[in-house]
């Protein structure tokens, strides 16, 4: 289905009628699936959970996009937790960051 004719019809009408089109693929380490489709966006984000994705598995997954010629224009973290206690004193115009350290 990713490779036939009409993905690409379905990709360029939603271009065309939407202001912002995302589409979420399988991770590129499984399976295929992001590379096939990230040839046909205008561009590709890359997502990875925060200590759950190690180094090694990030910069291979770049890799695979570069050998196919995709472009990674960034990378999203998610699962990023702050706590609301590592803030203090903060302004309309600066912040100031808590120390955990002890």
């Amino acid at each position: 289905l990713l490779m036939s004719e009409r993905f690409a019809e379905l990709v360029n009408w939603a271009s065309k009628n939407y202001d912002l089109v995302l589409i979420d693929t399988p991770p590129i380490l499984a399976v295929t699936d992001a590379a096939i489709v990230g040839r046909h966006v205008g561009t590709t984000l890359m997502v990875a959970r925060y200590a759950v994705n190690t180094l090694k598995e990030v910069e291979t997954s770049l890799s695979r996009f570069e050998q196919n010629g995709i472009p990674v224009k960034g990378v999203i973290l998610n699962s990023i937790f702050r706590r609301a206690s590592a803030y203090q004193d903060y302004g309309y115009y600066e912040y100031e960051y808590k120390s955990d350290a002890k």
